[in-house]
């Protein structure tokens, strides 16, 4: 299992210690699946060299746009060993046909259903070249291979995903494209995340979810649970959620210290052309004075070069 490097890791024009912040969760999710006797090695290429000159019976490679051509390298390489290789992503999600060229299976959209099913076909002998997700589910998911992560070599090891997608609908983001075809936002069973919470050691926990507080009932019970858990944790929400009601404070009860948040932009023009409207009609200031009132930093969004801009 393989996560090439960002072209822009590598760069001195960026900082490299942005890219060893997190591994890789989306690996170590489907890596839950395979078989308890089975020689797994998670390789993250932003943290260590790879090594490719193994002989795998399955290589599966996570791509973005901007490792896409590195990734179908070490595609290539390795179906030229007699490997099957199967690649998936955002990237994959988006130009699949590109993509195709380079595997032996290709997986557009979420793999929480597709990967067992791809894995009950390659034991079967009649694995598809092409998945698509369709069933959205987090419900009875194996707990995420954490052993095969090398802990050490990230700054934030204890990141966390309790849910998938956003109720909102940006036009400049990732979400309805690589969630095409079914539910674009959904979350595991409360106890299931208390449970993942609870395995993890330390305080710490940063939470990348992509909007924490967008199902109330889910974020509600979530925060409950969590009181008494002695963790303090970083997170993303809207400022809409921010300003309704009181999950903000429950989510400060719990141990949120930190939040980053989609401000975007200060153009009531720009919010209507990005589908923002979430953003309309909402004063930033009071957001931002409620958050700092319960002691929550800020980490702020902001989109340079929309239409509007002055």
């Amino acid at each position: 299992m393989i996560l090439p490097a960002l072209a822009e890791a590598e760069s001195p024009f960026w900082r490299p210690i942005k890219y060893s912040l997190f591994p890789p969760l989306g690996l170590a999710t489907l890596a839950a699946y395979l078989a308890s006797d089975d020689v797994i090695d998670l390789q993250d290429q932003h943290v260590e060299e790879l090594n490719l000159n193994d002989s795998p019976d399955l290589v599966i490679i996570q791509v973005y746009i901007t490792n896409a051509y590195r990734a179908y390298a070490i595609a290539d390489h390795y179906r030229k060993k007699g490997s099957y290789v199967i690649l998936g992503g955002l990237h994959v999600t988006s130009l699949p046909e590109e993509a195709a060229v380079h595997a032996d299976s290709i997986f557009l959209g979420p793999g929480e259903e597709t990967f067992p099913r791809f894995l009950k076909d390659l034991k079967s002998g009649k694995p598809l070249k092409r998945y698509s997700s369709s069933v959205r589910t987090l419900d009875k998911i194996p707990l995420i291979r954490r052993d095969l992560i090398k802990r050490n070599l990230y700054l934030v090891p204890n990141s966390i995903v309790v849910t998938r997608g956003c109720p909102h609908h940006c036009n400049f983001c990732y979400k309805d494209a690589f969630f095409e075809g079914g539910k674009t936002f959904y979350t595991q069973l409360v106890d299931d995340a208390l449970a993942e919470i609870d395995r993890l050691p330390g305080r710490h926990l940063y939470f990348l979810d992509d909007h924490l507080l967008g199902n109330v009932k889910f974020a509600s019970e979530l925060f409950e649970g969590m009181k008494g858990m002695n963790r303090v944790f970083q997170s993303a929400a809207t400022v809409d959620s921010i300003l309704r009601g009181d999950l903000i404070d429950k989510a400060a009860k719990a141990g949120l210290r930190s939040l980053f948040v989609g401000f975007e932009t200060f153009s009531p023009e720009n919010l209507r052309q990005g589908n923002k409207k979430q953003n309309l009609q909402r004063d930033y200031s009071l957001a931002v004075n409620r958050l700092h009132d319960l002691g929550i930093m800020i980490n702020g969004s902001f989109v340079f070069g929309l239409d509007d801009d002055d």
